[in-house]
């Protein structure tokens, strides 16, 4: 009976550890198939990572040159503006300059007519004096002088292109000869080609859109050359409302 149970109980021990080694086994195949399914997850997942790292440098360098291109074309609409806003601030600066000096000009024109006249009714009044004489050619002198100055001052300026008042000099308000010394009369006072004229100022349109160019056109009125009652207007002229030959820069009767 002992014996019995000793070989019972074995049986048992060795039932289990055959038991045992077979589950351990089993474990042991399904534990390798699930480690190899993971290998494979985890190695699809770096080659996913690899593709979409691929498919991030691709959009980022998409992003990369289109934010390259708003950058130049947001640089080169800058410029541009820029370009436009030069060209509208020095054609106005031009304009106000040629014209401030013109008016003053006229009026100085104006007193050594008057001075002039007066001195050349004295010295021929027969009373004339060496004195007086003297002082008529020196105020024709001051007035050659100032006339050449207004010139010299209109062609050298710094606000104005030398090519863009070539013309404004050939059409100064008083008669000039073809040398541009002033045609007089004989009491030495200058004359006045006409009462009312207009300019039309035109600065080509060099590095920017046509249609951001424009004229300005001055118009002068002048009471005599006796009266130094000028007036002057200036308007803008866009461009697209000329034609070119109108917008060129010159004298307009």
């Amino acid at each position: 009976m002992i014996i019995l149970s000793y070989i019972l109980a074995f049986s048992l021990v060795i039932l289990s550890v055959v038991k045992t080694t077979e589950i351990f086994i089993q474990s042991n195949k399904s534990l390798e198939k699930i480690e190899s399914q993971f290998v494979d997850q985890t190695r699809r997942l770096i080659k996913k990572a690899d593709n979409e790292k691929g498919n991030i440098s691709l959009v980022a360098a998409l992003m990369t040159v289109l934010l390259s291109f708003l950058l130049l074309f947001f640089v080169t609409k800058m410029k541009l503006n820029f370009q436009e806003a030069l060209y509208r601030k020095d054609s106005y600066l031009c304009v106000k300059f040629l014209n401030t000096k013109t008016e003053k000009y006229i009026s100085e024109m104006v007193n050594f007519n008057w001075l002039l006249r007066s001195a050349f009714i004295a010295v021929n009044s027969g009373m004339a004096t060496i004195e007086a004489q003297g002082i008529f050619k020196t105020l024709t002198i001051l007035r050659n002088l100032s006339h050449f100055h207004y010139l010299k001052k209109i062609a050298l300026n710094h606000y104005c292109q030398s090519h863009e008042v070539f013309s404004y000099i050939k059409n100064i308000p008083f008669k000039t000869q073809p040398t541009l010394a002033l045609t007089t009369n004989v009491d030495q006072t200058v004359i006045l080609r006409q009462n009312k004229w207009t300019f039309h100022f035109y600065k080509l349109p060099n590095g920017i859109r046509i249609k951001k160019s424009f004229c300005l056109s001055s118009s002068f009125l002048v009471e005599s050359e006796f009266f130094p009652k000028t007036n002057y207007t200036t308007i803008e002229i866009p461009i697209e409302d000329l034609s070119s030959l109108k917008c060129s820069s010159g004298l307009s009767l």
